[in-house]
């Protein structure tokens, strides 16, 4: 009989913190580019009315050694309730006999880990001595962006953008007070745009950021839009900068913007440079002056997810933390 560990929302969050979760998305860039994990595209099934979809991320992780799959469903909708616009779960099986070991609460995961993978971009892309950082966007995302980009650049302040002033004021003002740091909120994207390091953490259909706001020297994370219909910047943003992503595969079938702009003849395959392990492992270097303007595309890894997985699974294991379960 199996034994399974439960770990809900709540003990992901007390497991996985930040500053423990950078070095481990570090980890995760370098292993797609050493050739260390399988990790299929995504898949997804949609509701016949369009109202949201499931999608599944399997794959194989060799240090430390997992099989899992992380299965998510994506309700826009759900947006600002208890809810959420994302939930789901990771599973975690032992690779030697292939036994379920754990379910972990996979809407708290992606929370975190997806803004650590941003850091980490972040701190090897952009300039070091970036003080500027503008956020279109107040939901999940915004929120963990902040907290985890403060610990690899010291900004001195913070713009956010977001469809609603008034919702965008409260986000900033709780903003200030949780990190200590001067965040405000504009009117205008334009505004948010003149900060040396951007931020797209929106689920915006079209884009809500142009290529005549970009100027030298700046970093953009695109991040937000994740499927082949969406796209949060426009085409041209795409041509001007250097282009980094988490994993290749994903952004020629799922990247939207990227997808868009090679539909238009604009750029093709090879305008993407390169992964940022590739960066990290020295094999493609991020900037090649001082002026130049670079971009991270981001739509999430499954080894992600497993390396994780992997720390909060043993963090609960030592704690005694989590509910367990005979299967």
């Amino acid at each position: 009989m199996t034994t399974l560990r439960l770990l809900n929302a709540a003990a992901v969050r007390d497991l996985l913190p930040m500053h423990a979760c950078i070095p481990l998305m570090r980890r995760a860039f370098t292993m797609v580019a050493t050739g260390e994990t399988l990790q299929p595209v995504r898949q997804a099934v949609r509701h016949p009315d369009g109202r949201g979809l499931v999608g599944w991320m399997p794959g194989y992780t060799t240090d430390p050694e997992w099989l899992g799959v992380k299965v998510m469903s994506v309700y826009p909708a759900n947006f600002g309730t208890a809810l959420g616009s994302h939930q789901g779960m990771v599973l975690l099986f032992e690779p030697l006999h292939g036994e379920p070991v754990a379910i972990l609460d996979g809407r708290e995961i992606t929370a975190i880990r997806t803004a650590a993978a941003t850091a980490v971009a972040t701190d090897v892309l952009a300039p070091p001595n970036a003080r500027t950082l503008g956020i279109y966007g107040y939901g999940e995302q915004a929120l963990t962006h902040i907290e985890a980009l403060l610990q690899v650049r010291s900004f001195e302040s913070v713009r956010v953008w977001g469809r609603n002033l008034e919702r965008a004021q409260h986000f900033a003002a709780d903003m200030t007070a949780r990190f200590g740091v001067p965040v405000s909120a504009v009117k205008d994207g334009r505004e948010a745009a003149a900060c040396d390091v951007i931020c797209t953490t929106t689920a915006a259909p079209e884009p809500i950021f142009f290529a005549d706001w970009l100027r030298p020297c700046q970093h953009v994370n695109i991040v937000g839009s994740s499927i082949p219909t969406t796209s949060e910047v426009d085409e041209e943003t795409l041509v001007r900068g250097r282009l980094f992503v988490d994993f290749k595969d994903s952004t020629l079938a799922l990247g939207g913007d990227f997808r868009r702009a090679k539909a238009k003849g604009l750029i093709d395959d090879e305008h993407i440079l390169g992964c940022i392990g590739d960066v990290l492992t020295n094999r493609v270097a991020a900037r090649l002056a001082d002026t130049d303007i670079t971009l991270f595309k981001s739509l999430g890894m499954v080894s992600e997810d497993l390396l994780a997985s992997d720390y909060i699974l043993a963090e609960a294991t030592r704690r005694g933390l989590g509910q367990l379960v005979e299967w």
